[in-house]
């Protein structure tokens, strides 16, 4: 009888140790997960999906004809829920959809401090899959899970590259809405005292293609969307930077700090083990490590 006893709680260990390894992100290297975590994380193996909110842009995601799917964004967060062995669900928005919520006002919760909202979609999702800049308003209405560096760069053509602020001055700018990267531009003419003229867009493939065939003279971009544009345009190029390093990273909800945590160190471990390096040589045309290199030197050179 003693021996069977022993015989059954070996087995029981075993077969608890079989389960955990049936779930490679539990056996990551660093992670250190608490106890908490690793019911979340077997309790979102259980559950079998992870649902995303997401744009249609290369370096983010985009479906092809064949029906497989690319993008930096993507294939990060691809390779964490391999490791959980989960499927994704993905729902396709727009910029605005992000911070959309019916009969509330995106431009006052911009400027105004006092005011803020929770975003619709934001409760309908796990993340929001973006590089979505950490700003003061946007961190009101969901968490920001941080790591991407960033600064925000001018982009021309190779053959119109201004040498001053003051050559920025009545010139056209593609751009869109609600975006970080209007907002510095607006410090820009503010402190420097010029205008400029918007060409609005809804994505960032057609600001390239206005800026390269010369039918606005410049745009902005946050620095990792810069690096894609003129490894994908041979006629622009960085000129300089308007705005110090910003974190960019992935939306979640305030009320997730679970998954939030998971991420963040599986975003770690993603760094460390070259695997971020990978999958941003292929859009970016440099290494993360040589990216970060760049950013913090403040050297632009293409």
């Amino acid at each position: 009888m003693k021996t069977l006893i022993i015989l059954i709680v070996i087995f029981c260990s075993f077969t608890g140790a079989a389960k955990d390894n049936a779930i490679p992100l539990l056996s990551i290297s660093g992670a250190n997960w608490s106890s908490d975590e690793i019911t979340f994380i077997k309790a979102l193996h259980k559950k079998g999906s992870l649902k995303i909110a997401t744009r249609i842009s290369p370096p983010i995601y985009q479906r092809h004809k064949d029906d497989s799917i690319t993008g930096f964004h993507y294939n990060v967060l691809k390779a964490f829920t391999d490791l959980t062995k989960i499927n994704i669900e993905i729902e396709v928005v727009t910029w605005e959809h992000y911070f959309y919520r019916k009969g509330k006002d995106l431009r006052k919760a911009q400027y105004d401090p006092s005011y803020s909202y929770i975003p619709s979609l934001i409760g309908n999702v796990d993340i929001y899959l973006d590089t979505i800049t950490a700003l003061p308003w946007r961190e009101k209405m969901f968490d920001i899970i941080q790591y991407i560096p960033s600064r925000q760069m001018i982009i021309s053509r190779k053959n119109n590259i201004p040498n001053n602020v003051s050559d920025l001055d009545n010139k056209y700018f593609a751009m869109m809405k609600h975006t970080s990267m209007e907002n510095n531009l607006e410090l820009l003419v503010k402190n420097n005292n010029i205008n400029i003229i918007y060409k609005y867009f809804d994505n960032f493939d057609d600001m390239d293609k206005m800026v390269s065939e010369g039918e606005v003279d410049f745009t902005v971009y946050d620095s990792d969307r810069a690096f894609f544009t003129v490894k994908k345009r041979d006629n622009l190029t960085i000129v300089w930077p308007i705005s110090d390093i910003q974190m960019m990273g992935w939306g979640i909800n305030k009320n997730n700090q679970l998954l939030k945590g998971i991420l963040e160190k599986y975003l770690k471990y993603a760094q460390e083990t070259g695997l971020l390096d990978k999958y941003w040589k292929i859009y970016y045309g440099v290494t993360f490590v040589e990216y970060l290199n760049i950013l913090n030197l403040g050297v632009t050179k293409h």
